[in-house]
């Protein structure tokens, strides 16, 4: 494919792309296991051909019903970042790894090894067409520059955003152009927090005592982390422990009602080279024989509830 055959514009109606629901999936397999009881292993064809009919007959359900499955676009997308990043390391006299994947490729006027990247990661993929795919790529780009001895050094540039074609073939996949610059998505408002305020730990005496111990043993493995977690807790050390000392900057709670406190904490966290890092940490703890236990570290901020709870 040439960039110039390769733009050509793919219009038509979104695909659909039909399958089957979990409870039609359920539908199907308990079918099978039945046949297969009553009738034992010579009725392995008989298995088979049901269950082929059965799912034909349910993909058209499916389609009468309006199911619809989202689309896989994992393969144009992980295509695109490939692309991105042998991109950024081309130059005009250096194009080889582009032909791969784009023909005829000019970057006239690109001076070899002016530009690399650091990591580049998709944003998503929206279908412009069938089997048509627009790739929005973010990638931490790095330009060379010279140190005062004249030595060539990679300077961070920042991170930039490159809208990449890429079609879908009865080949594989193959991008349609090079790809354009385009200003940073639209961030989205953080939802509101279910603890509005990081004002300290009061209300609950003999937490603040016993939260800075647990993240120490949590995270430079100074202590022994299941005295300060409930019996019934899954939690584990950070091992090898990244960190040497652990201090709490910011913290609040909000009971929930239910035997349970959540806390939020804000800490910073200093390993044995100085270098300091500040994380988040959302635990559920409760209060067992009069002392304070972890029951949960939580995997992200906890939402308020919305209007419709």
């Amino acid at each position: 494919m040439t960039a110039e055959s390769g733009r050509e514009v793919f219009r038509g109606e979104r695909r659909f792309r039909p399958g089957l629901s979990p409870a039609l999936t359920v539908r199907v397999l308990r079918v099978a296991l039945w046949i297969l009881v009553v009738s034992g292993p010579v009725a392995a064809l008989v298995v088979a051909t049901q269950v082929s009919s059965l799912r034909e007959r349910l993909d058209v359900a499916d389609r009468a019903a309006g199911v619809e499955v989202p689309l896989d676009t994992s393969g144009a997308e992980g295509f695109a970042e490939l692309f991105i990043a042998t991109y950024l390391g081309a130059g005009e006299d250096l194009t080889d790894g582009l032909d791969i994947l784009l023909d005829g490729v000019s970057l006239d006027g690109v001076e070899d090894g002016s530009w690399s990247v650091a990591r580049t990661t998709s944003l998503g993929a929206e279908e412009v067409g069938p089997g048509y795919y627009a790739v929005t790529v973010a990638a931490e780009v790095l330009a060379t520059a010279e140190m005062s001895d004249g030595s060539p050094v990679w300077v961070p540039v920042g991170t930039r955003f490159y809208s990449v074609g890429v079609v879908e073939t009865s080949a594989g996949f193959a991008i349609t152009g090079l790809p354009a610059l385009m200003p940073a998505p639209a961030g989205a408002a953080a939802p509101e927090l279910l603890i509005r305020r990081l004002d300290g730990l009061d209300a609950a005496p003999g937490l603040e005592g016993m939260l800075p111990r647990f993240l120490a043993a949590f995270l430079t493995g100074n202590g022994e982390l299941t005295r300060y977690t409930s019996p019934s807790a899954h939690i584990f050390p950070v091992r090898p422990p990244p960190f040497a000392s652990v201090e709490i900057l910011q913290a609040g709670l909000v009971d929930t009602g239910d035997g349970f406190t959540r806390v939020a904490a804000v800490v910073r966290a200093t390993d044995s080279s100085g270098r300091a890092q500040v994380l988040e940490y959302w635990l559920l703890v409760s209060q067992r024989d009069g002392r304070w236990e972890v029951s949960e570290l939580l995997p992200a901020p906890s939402l308020a509830p919305s209007e419709s709870d």
